[in-house]
């Protein structure tokens, strides 16, 4: 079952063709997808991506101040 879900998230799921310039924010640095919102580590060392990073929980993602 996984192998036809990457199979339709590569068909019709978010490319990230759209990435932010580099964050850096409590001590992790990123860029994000401008589409979808996924996060993805970034390495100064070598300036590129090294992974995505996994979504957070729902309740902290939208925190109300």
């Amino acid at each position: 079952m996984a192998i036809h879900l990457a199979i339709l998230d590569f068909l019709f799921g978010c490319h990230h063709l759209h990435l932010s310039r580099v964050f850096t924010l409590q001590g992790e640095t990123y860029r994000v997808c401008c589409h979808c919102g996924a996060k993805f580590a970034y390495s100064l060392q070598t300036m590129s991506i090294e992974h995505r990073l996994p979504l957070a929980p729902v309740f902290t993602r939208f925190r109300i101040a």
